[in-house]
């Protein structure tokens, strides 16, 4: 149903929506300091009378509320116009990553976003939405055999999954494209998946590692691996990403240096702090205290969508949840692992905090869509 009316309403996740929001507030907080600039003019807002001195924060704000028109849109889907436009969203999504090749903006040596005039579009970032609207509507029209799904019944679903990745890694974009890849096989997992066929499926990707590695990884992503294990190895190159997030990391302690007080930050030393490390920001400037609460704030948005999961009433309705909370569990787990060490560096962002406009608008279209089915749960009619 298009309209929203009174008994929808009565059933609105507001715990949701308001986790869903506080994140990226408080991540508008950090992006403050990581992008304060006390010499510039300042940017004024609405009603706002003093000056932002952070263009990231600033602009942060105008995402968040380009999210929240997102989130009101996403809202007038059920799941029926979900399951009937999924297919031509997935098509769309995949026509404009692929155009990114041709006629995308280069920047760092990647080809990542489209140039729309005022604003330049990631569509990566939209593709992550658009394939779990697709996966979902292919696994729920097909039963699942007893004891899951086996090799052959995996093609087509696996098709769907690996054009968007090749085409993303094609930019390159490893992270987005692991990423992508990562959702799908959670939602695999949970439709039911016959064990001899992972089992399988780890042996492939054992196999494959060594002509990926030789073949395909380009030389900085060969490096990035590598500095994982040893990143004194090359301070000032590749391992200085890593070196840095750390210093900043543990320095902040437990309760860390304080607002606008964190040396790595202010000082420039820490590279990329308003978008793949801004979670290092938060812990050099607010300490595991900081970390902490961002975190379990995390966790209770993912605990949220998986309890709206439970609540479902048709299968698709339940992907898709499934696929929004595999979506911030991986970006969120990876980025956190990739700035403490203990992942590669790979260029994810922090869902929902770190600074982006494709990042936080397509995050909260995946939190409308839940919403939306939320408040719909008993109102579903076959």
């Amino acid at each position: 149903m298009w309209l929203i009316d009174r008994r929808m309403i009565s059933y609105f996740d507001y715990p949701l929506l308001i986790v869903g929001v506080l994140i990226p507030l408080l991540g508008v907080g950090v992006l403050y300091s990581a992008g304060f600039d006390p010499e510039t003019q300042g940017f004024t807002l609405g009603l706002f009378s003093e000056s932002i001195k952070s263009a990231a924060a600033a602009k942060q704000l105008i995402f968040i509320g380009m999210g929240l028109v997102a989130i009101l849109l996403a809202l007038t889907f059920d799941s029926q116009r979900l399951t009937k436009w999924s297919y031509f969203f997935y098509i769309c999504c995949i026509v404009s990553v692929a155009a990114v090749l041709v006629v995308g903006k280069v920047s760092k040596g990647s080809s990542r976003w489209l140039p729309l005039g005022f604003f330049n579009f990631q569509p990566s970032e939209l593709m992550k939405i658009a394939l779990i609207l697709a996966l979902a509507r292919f696994l729920s029209r097909r039963p699942v055999p007893p004891g899951g799904y086996g090799l052959k019944r995996l093609i087509l679903p696996g098709l769907l999954i690996l054009i968007p990745m090749i085409l993303i890694v094609e930019q390159p974009d490893l992270g987005t494209s692991l990423t992508t890849g990562g959702i799908g096989f959670l939602m695999l997992l949970f439709i039911g998946v016959r064990w001899k066929t992972l089992l399988s499926g780890a042996l492939l990707i054992i196999a494959a590692v060594v002509p990926i590695w030789n073949y395909y990884l380009l030389p900085y992503q060969q490096a990035r691996v590598l500095t994982l294990f040893d990143p004194g190895s090359d301070p000032r190159g590749t391992g200085y990403h890593v070196i840095q997030s750390k210093i900043a990391v543990g320095s902040g302690a437990l309760t860390g240096k304080g607002f606008l007080r964190g040396t790595q930050t202010q000082l420039q030393f820490l590279p990329e702090h308003t978008t793949d490390f801004i979670f290092s920001v938060l812990a050099e400037e607010w300490g595991f205290v900081g970390c902490f609460t961002v975190l379990s704030l995390y966790l209770l948005l993912i605990g949220l969508i998986m309890r709206v999961v439970t609540r479902c009433k048709d299968l698709f309705s339940a992907l898709v949840c499934v696929g929004v909370a595999a979506m911030i569990f991986i970006q969120a787990g990876v980025n956190i692992g990739m700035v403490i060490g203990i992942l590669p560096v790979v260029g994810i962002t922090l869902p929902l905090f770190s600074y982006g406009g494709s990042s936080v608008v397509s995050v909260m279209i995946g939190l409308g869509l839940v919403l939306s089915i939320s408040m719909r749960r008993f109102t579903f009619s076959t």
